[in-house]
């Protein structure tokens, strides 16, 4: 017989994987408008969140099924990825362009020219993800199987120890896993050590962020923190791409000058743009690296993750006696089991046995 579910873990999942697939579907109609470069990061942000929860809790509330969950939400993340990542380079190359003079603008115009072209070839690919998305009935299935426990949401007893053992350990576990690239930091060359620890540092804040209900203080101190190296260590991230894709697009560039005009020289009105942001994005590297590395040690030294820990062991010593109730109180699995019964006819046996709680 296999180990019960516990109700209260279920009813804190849902009501997480609800919020989430929420926050999904009502930017579809904004990110297949195309018009608003947000919509895209917001619907991205989400199914990045739910993939982020859903190996949490999925288990506990749809069994194996919730593996399928999350190969079709990758797919959207994926295809919205490339969208956002050339709604951020298209954004951040306009407003340089705004900065130069007319001499340095031809080549910085033809960049941004380049990507806009790449950005509308991508819209096919979005649209096609969406529409596999929602023709796969997983928002459906999703919403079918949490509702049941999220309705319940205003029983959830938050100082159950399993959901607090849970929270404990994967905080601790990507906190661990973050704080495994603290000897890389001083280091601005290893790029690809930087890259691994961007992604560390998202892994742990959707982790903090996921379970900050469960806190007094809400986390908010090491989210803030989080969130700012998160962004600095995305900043670095960019740069180290346009780095190399610079280097490509210039020499790409170049080769159709040559076969379209049959000689290199049309490309020396480029060149002057182009060459300035690259530099630019280097010196902005640079700058966002020094500010990382002092924000790094102000962290340590002040303590932040020694606090962390401390919340941590605080909130787990604060259930690790628990006491059983005077009366014994219905489990939601009956209540719901009740409230479904109660909702059929008569006459009819019930039939979406899905529907139940019960796992």
């Amino acid at each position: 017989m296999g180990k019960k579910a516990n109700i209260n873990l279920q009813i804190f999942g849902a009501g997480i994987l609800m919020t989430h697939l929420t926050a999904l579907v009502q930017e579809s109609d904004g990110v297949r408008a195309g018009k608003d470069i947000e919509a895209v990061h917001r619907m991205r942000v989400a199914s990045r969140r739910l993939r982020a929860t859903l190996p949490l809790f999925g288990p506990h509330l749809a069994g194996k099924r919730h593996l399928l969950w999350i190969k079709s939400v990758r797919s959207i993340t994926r295809a919205l990825g490339e969208a956002r990542d050339s709604d951020v380079q298209i954004d951040h190359v306009n407003r340089f362009l705004e900065t130069l003079q007319p001499p340095n603008r031809a080549g910085v115009r033809r960049l941004l020219l380049r990507l806009r072209q790449q950005r509308l070839a991508l819209q096919p690919k979005v649209l096609k993800a969406l529409d596999k998305f929602e023709k796969s009935g997983l928002v459906s299935e999703m919403a079918q199987k949490l509702a049941p426990f999220d309705i319940y949401r205003d029983r959830l007893d938050s100082n159950d120890p399993v959901l607090i053992e849970m929270a404990d350990q994967a905080i601790r576990t990507r906190l661990g896993e973050f704080l495994a690239f603290d000897e890389i930091v001083p280091q601005p060359d290893k790029v690809q050590e930087l890259h691994a620890m961007r992604i560390a540092a998202k892994r742990l804040r959707y982790t903090l962020e996921t379970f900050a209900p469960l806190f007094e203080d809400g986390l908010k101190t090491t989210i803030k923190s989080m969130r700012a190296s998160q962004d600095m260590l995305g900043e670095i991230h960019d740069s180290d791409v346009w780095d190399v894709t610079m280097q490509e697009f210039m020499d790409e560039e170049r080769l159709r000058t040559i076969e379209y005009f049959g000689t290199a020289r049309p490309y020396k009105r480029l060149a002057p743009g182009l060459l300035l942001y690259q530099e630019a994005r280097r010196s902005e590297r640079n700058s966002i690296y020094e500010i990382f590395t002092q924000s790094w040690e102000q962290w340590k030294n002040e303590g932040l993750w020694d606090d962390l820990t401390a919340l941590l062991d605080a909130r787990l010593a604060s259930v690790a006696v628990s006491e059983e109730p005077d009366e014994p109180v219905p489990s939601v699995e009956e209540a719901v089991a009740e409230q479904m019964v109660k909702s059929e006819p008569e006459d009819s046996p019930g039939e979406d046995q899905d529907q139940s709680p019960v796992q």
